[in-house]
This record gives C-alpha cells, sequence and structure tokens, in this order.
C-alpha cells in the first residue's frame, strides 16, 4: 500500500509501484494538467512539486513525473497545477501561463 498527500487529498493506493507518478494523476486521478511531454525527463510538461520532511519542515522541489515511480511517492506531499488553486476558483499566474 502506497500512502501520500496528493494536492490536499490523502491517498492511499495498490497501485503498481513501477507505476509512475505522472500515469496515476492523469489515468487514475483525472488530473490533465500534469501532462505528457518527451516521457525522459526533458521537456518539463509533467513537472510536479514533491514535498518532503526534512530537519522539521516540509521542503518542495520540482520533478519530472514521468520519471518518478510511484513508490517513490510514499509519504510525501505531491501537489499538481490543479494543487495551486486560489480560492475562489480564479486561476494563478503560473496556472494561465500554463493554460
Amino acid at each position: 500500500m502506497i500512502r501520500f498527500i496528493l494536492n490536499n487529498q490523502n491517498i492511499s493506493t495498490e497501485m503498481p509501484n513501477g507505476m509512475t507518478v505522472l500515469d496515476f494523476v492523469r489515468y487514475r486521478r483525472n488530473l490533465k494538467g500534469t501532462k505528457i511531454g518527451c516521457r525522459e525527463g526533458d521537456c518539463g510538461a509533467c513537472t510536479i512539486l514533491v514535498g518532503e520532511l526534512l530537519e522539521g519542515r516540509v521542503r518542495y522541489r520540482t520533478m519530472t513525473s514521468c520519471l518518478m515511480p510511484l513508490a517513490n511517492a510514499a509519504g510525501k506531499h505531491i501537489v499538481t497545477i490543479e494543487g495551486l488553486n486560489r480560492e475562489g476558483g480564479s486561476l494563478t499566474p503560473v496556472q494561465q501561463a500554463v493554460v
């Protein structure tokens, strides 16, 4: 069982450990903002934020979700473009640039 937070939702899944985070968010959670590009980690279309508790603080870094196995999400906070919403539903400048 793999457990993590996706945007603001607790996730528990028994999907294969080797499934990519990209495929999980797009095909299992229907979050289409994380795009499929090169599937080699070069283009950045699939970039997500990954938060991890380090030294008592959550630290975020960008990752290419096409290369990240789902098992590596365990215990982390995964943030897709959909997770950057403002209250009221208006788009952030980052979201506007992607759309």
